[in-house]
């Protein structure tokens, strides 16, 4: 395991002596023996060692937890790593400390105390924790059943206006007890919000506010204060005409026959009290607040003009994950996030209820690209949010700038969304202040922009929340919403999970805006299984050869060069599950083509199995019958229909049409074409115009995938496959697809291959693949796709090396086979620049050498080599020569 040990210099030598028996023991420390000097370099240092380590230990003493002391800075440092400590921090007491001068960071924890050799119980305890976190992850938790009779809710319309007096109103036009007309309503919005917001703590570790300073710190309600106000929101309500109303309504909820109440709030007419936190309703006589289960969920309204949209769809669930982490605002943690999404949902995919997608450094082209390709059910937004004067905003990246911001208000959010209606159900914004709404504009918030331009369900945050909150939330809703619940009863059951873990406030900060009366968005009750895995039948026996027959000669030089640009391909599309292109999987799936490519007949098809042998079952039990028996004729079998073709001009038009789509990039629709598309005869195969028709296509479809995999668009690039893969079952077109892409990369292969050194990454200390992968590829989510690159290399003696077998353990000095740049298609490293990088710092890392930087600055053109920004690519090919000959 990777450890860090922080300690005050005065316990020097209990660091010293813990530090080598770690080391002795397996483990990597981060241990410095030296007196700590000043300057950026040892911040840095410092910074990336915390970043690398899976454990903290924190040697607690008197020096250690004072003010102005170094150990506080890492302390600092480590909170922003891990928010929420767990098992990661180690607190261990090596002097008597009052616990008041303790950070609260650690009095969390439970404060190890030796009861006897401090070393030895401190190797004991790390030791227990390897075991318990470096075993293989458990399989992702099952999603809760879905309901076998699913809960019907009968809604409760709370519709406040003001009456001719201008005084606040509220009406019911619709619930279970009937209706009632406007009676008035005793709430001050204005006292009510300052209420809430007295006395608010700033959240340590939020990062999702789109502004920075301490006067727009994201901050959190207090506990008691979104209790008093849940209590005088439910006092307006319920001490008022209305009572008998929504009690009677209320009464009528029975979980055991699955009968619930949705309470739909309508504030159309009444803005300032859509700002209230009606989520909080609170009942002092039943201790409890009102909507925290399933039974009871609250829904915001807004009336709109248009039609309800139609919202049932079949699995599986699609589900797009946008990510915009622009490098001008504070630093999201997304990896958690999406690590959580990703083993939450695992199981649903597996099982074809859910198929997800991602988008990384989402901007208005690169979201709404997504959107055109992979034709969403959900969309989830990860990034920053605010609100600014009346109007909610996010921030998305730029498509000009790289790695800025560009602000994208709810307006031109939903202008650009309502073009994918045709499968959008809902939008999930994990971003703060995404459900603000203004004071006078009842649309001026981001939900409410996108329900106005006709999304059927948005989800948003009303106030900030912390980040590991956030994904809580969403990994739990997703998971009841896969379960087969409806979307405000999955919101609500993971509200109340949030509670019960402890979230005393955040747990009613999503709120859920509607314009459909049925919460149920999706139809996911009887998801297709995915089809069970069977064995894979034993390869055919080759033939033997006979005696004297002469044996195979070695290939000629040629062949061995085009086995090795097919090999280029299968690293390329290696992470994104292309390899089956080449191998001996492509050949098992292409077979013999000889006779079929040199236009003879197709081979003849196999012959029928046997039919499976009849077997007559006993005679059965003769019984009275007092009425005749009429025996049905046995039906006359009706012959299959001749099988569906396409004469040549009808193939050609649909080659020339679903090319024309690829090339636009509509890999859906064209996979959708395909997949209709009747087999192919041998005599419209050969025709010349059919020929040119399918050439254009497979043209097309590899073009688009090389710019996919060169941009590093996954979700467009499995489209891609999945057209491939819908195409008629050819084993010419597989073979004209894998010709095509050789031919088309043998350029490439040629500018990397093997007639100079491989650049490959050096492992330093303190590096994993995510890190690597960061610095690399810019996400560090595409580790495993580095992992299988390396491995494959070796696999097929492209470079010299060993494998990694163990993804947790590399070697210092180890050389690492990553993707060559995809920036220039030459023998480099693409090098991704994070914050407070420096060119000495990327040479000392790469090449071993910092004096290198001049050589960085040279190939990359630099004329300020001192100012580079994060986001930043470089491209690092291998030095011409020692780093003294560079000027």
């Amino acid at each position: 395991m990777n450890i860090f040990l922080s300690y005050a210099s005065d316990y020097r030598e209990i660091a010293d002596d813990m530090c080598c028996r770690l080391q002795a023991a397996g483990h990597e420390v981060f241990f410095d023996r030296e007196d700590l000097p000043a300057g950026t370099s040892f911040d840095d240092r410092i910074r990336d060692a915390i970043d690398a380590c899976e454990l903290f230990i924190f040697l607690v003493s008197p020096e250690a937890v004072a003010d102005g002391h170094y150990t506080r800075t890492e302390l600092k440092i480590v909170s922003r790593k891990w928010p929420t400590p767990g098992w990661h921090v180690l607190p261990v007491v090596v002097a008597p400390t009052p616990l008041d001068t303790v950070p609260a960071y650690l009095r969390a924890l439970t404060l190890m105390q030796a009861e006897g050799n401090l070393t030895a119980e401190v190797l004991l305890e790390v030791q227990e924790r390897v075991r318990q976190h470096s075993a293989s992850a458990p399989p992702p938790t099952p999603p809760p059943a879905a309901d076998p009779d699913r809960v019907r809710y009968r809604s409760v319309q709370l519709r406040f206006g003001r009456d001719a007096t201008g005084a606040y109103a509220l009406s019911v036009p619709e619930s279970p007890a009937g209706t009632h007309d406007g009676t008035p309503l005793a709430l001050d919005p204005a006292a009510l919000e300052t209420g809430l917001w007295q006395g608010a703590t700033a959240i340590d570790g939020s990062a999702r506010r789109a502004q920075g300073g301490d006067s727009l710190a994201a901050r959190l309600p207090a506990d008691a204060n979104a209790r008093q106000v849940g209590q005088r929101l439910y006092a307006a309500l319920f001490d008022s005409p209305l009572r008998a109303c929504l009690e009677t309504s209320l009464r009528g909820i029975d979980p055991q026959r699955g009968e619930g109440v949705r309470i739909v709030i309508n504030t159309t007419d009444a803005p300032a009290l859509a700002r209230l936190p009606w989520e909080f309703l609170y009942s002092p006589a039943q201790d409890d607040f009102l909507c925290s289960d399933r039974m009871k969920p609250v829904v915001r309204w807004l009336d709109v003009d248009g039609a309800t949209p139609t919202l049932t769809v079949t699995p599986p669930l699609r589900l797009l994950v946008a990510v915009a982490t622009p490098t001008d605002r504070p630093e999201l943690a997304v990896g958690e996030e999406l690590a959580q999404l990703d083993r939450a949902l695992a199981e649903l995919c597996a099982g074809g209820v859910i198929e997800t997608h991602h988008v990384d450094h989402a901007s208005l082209e690169r979201l709404d690209n997504a959107l055109l390709t992979t034709r969403p059910h959900v969309l989830h937004l990860i990034g920053h949010g605010d609100f600014v004067g009346d109007d909610g905003v996010l921030m998305l990246e730029s498509d000009t700038a790289p790695g800025r911001s560009a602000p994208v208000t709810g307006r031109q959010l939903g202008v650009l969304l309502r073009n994918h209606l045709g499968t959008l159900r809902l939008v999930f914004l994990n971003s703060c202040m995404g459900a603000t709404v203004s004071a006078q504009n009842p649309f001026g918030g981001v939900a409410q922009s996108l329900i106005r331009r006709g999304l059927p369900a948005v989800i948003a945050m009303q106030f900030p929340i912390p980040d590991a909150t956030a994904v809580s939330l969403a990994r739990h809703f997703y998971r009841y919403l896969a379960a087969g619940q409806p979307v405000d009863a999955a919101l609500n059951s993971a509200r109340a999970f949030l509670y019960a873990r402890g979230e005393a406030v955040a747990w009613g900060a999503p709120a859920l805006h509607m314009r459909t009366p049925d919460g149920r968005l999706f139809d996911l009750a009887g998801p297709h299984a995915a089809p069970a895995a069977t064995d894979t039948p034993p390869a055919a026996t080759p033939p033997a050869i006979p005696a004297g027959a002469s044996q195979p000669g070695p290939p000629a030089a040629s062949v061995g060069r085009r086995y090795g640009v097919a090999a280029l391909v299968g690293l390329m599309l290696l992470g994104v599950g292309m390899w089956w292109l080449v191998g001996t999987t492509m050949r098992d799936q292409v077979g013999d083509m000889s006779a079929e490519l040199g236009g003879g007949a197709p081979p003849p098809p196999p012959a029928p199995a046997p039919p499976d042998p009849v077997v007559a079952p006993p005679p059965p039990i003769a019984a009275p019958d007092p009425e005749p028996v009429v025996i049905a004729p046995e039906p006359v079998p009706i012959p299959a229909p001749p099988p569906v073709t396409l004469s040549a001009e009808a193939r050609r038009d649909a080659y020339q049409a679903i090319a024309g789509q690829v090339e636009a990039g509509q890999i859906d629709a064209a996979r959708a074409a395909l997949t209709r598309l009747p087999p192919l005869s041998a005599a419209v195969a050969d025709d010349p115009t059919v020929a040119e028709a399918r050439q254009r296509l497979l043209g097309a479809l590899v073009d688009q995938g090389q710019q996919a995999l060169l941009l590093g668009d996954d979700a467009r690039v499995s489209a891609i496959i999945a057209a491939v893969r819908a195409a008629e079952p050819d084993p010419a077109v597989r073979a004209a697809i894998e010709a095509a892409i050789v031919d088309a990369l043998e350029p490439m292969a040629a500018a990397a291959g093997p007639s100079g050194p491989r650049m490959g990454y050096t492992v330093r200390r303190g590096d994993t693949l995510w890190d690597i992968a960061r610095r690399l590829t810019g996400d560090g989510r595409h580790w495993p796709r580095l992992l299988a690159t390396h491995n494959k290399v070796i696999a097929l003696g492209m470079a010299s090396g060993e494998r990694i077998d163990n993804p947790e353990r590399l070697r210092i000095g180890q050389v690492l086979w990553v993707p060559l740049s995809p920036t220039t298609g030459t023998n480099a490293l693409d090098y991704h620049v994070s914050r407070g990088e420096s060119l000495w710092r990327i040479a000392a890392r790469v090449y071993g050498d910092p004096l290198y930087w001049r050589w960085i600055a040279q190939v990359n053109g630099l004329s300020a080599p001192d100012r580079i920004q994060p986001g930043q690519v470089l491209v690092l090919p291998p030095p011409l020569g020692p780093a003294s000959s560079l000027r």
